[in-house]
């Protein structure tokens, strides 16, 4: 799949919505729905929720039975720990480029980004709340990384990947807590840290730790 179609894939409305229903629990990973269904859940109607069904089902999001209706996926452990080392080999050689050439206020920007989020999800100690807030840092913060190279295509790749491994965390929900949020945040303190000292083998140390920590809390 090209970069262009990727690109249309993503801002398609039936398949974000697909992704947002998910992430606010109004669907489940494995769970088997009819069309309709689907179509009631999502607020689509039935000719943009085929083209939807049809783009989520090559990427692997879903399988589409006649008859049976449309099952959605369920990671196993072995897809879980594949995805996360495809991510961690992506981010770990762009965070050592990124390290070596993060531009001026990269650094004070992120760290008071990542002060003012622990504040207000200590604060507010809701995930409902704190979800779109701290999902919006990560996906900045990480991708910071991934610019790092350059690559539109690539880039394309891991903002596909990234979103799967939101989902990752619908596994083990218990996981996805303010404990767990806040130590994640404070693992992407100790990468800041390493980019201020301009050091690329300590900023993937920090990430490997990081993606360690992760993988445990959505494994359980």
């Amino acid at each position: 799949m090209a970069a262009r179609e990727r690109a249309e894939t993503a801002l398609h409305p039936g398949y974000a919505a697909f992704f947002a229903a998910l992430v606010e629990r109004r669907i489940s990973l494995g769970q088997t729905l009819r069309q309709d269904e689907l179509c009631d859940i999502l607020g689509i109607s039935l000719s943009p929720m085929r083209e939807a069904t049809t783009l989520l089902e090559a990427e692997g999001l879903l399988t589409v039975r006649r008859r049976i209706g449309i099952t959605i996926f369920y990671p196993d452990v072995q897809f879980v720990r594949e995805t996360f080392q495809f991510r961690g080999m992506l981010e770990r050689e762009g965070l050592r480029r990124f390290a070596r050439t993060a531009p001026a206020g990269w650094v004070a920007r992120n760290r008071k980004a990542h002060d003012d989020i622990i504040a207000f999800v200590t604060e507010v100690d809701d995930e409902k709340r704190y979800r779109a807030p701290v999902r919006a840092l990560e996906s900045e913060f990480h991708g910071s990384f991934i610019g790092a190279f350059g690559n539109a295509e690539m880039a394309s790749v891991y903002a596909r990947l990234q979103r799967k491994m939101y989902l990752l965390r619908l596994i083990n929900p218990e996981a996805v807590n303010t404990g767990s949020t806040i130590k994640a945040m404070r693992e992407h303190v100790a990468i800041i840290d390493a980019v201020e000292a301009r050091a690329p083998d300590a900023a993937a140390d920090a990430l490997d730790r990081h993606l360690q920590g992760v993988l445990h809390r959505v494994l359980g």
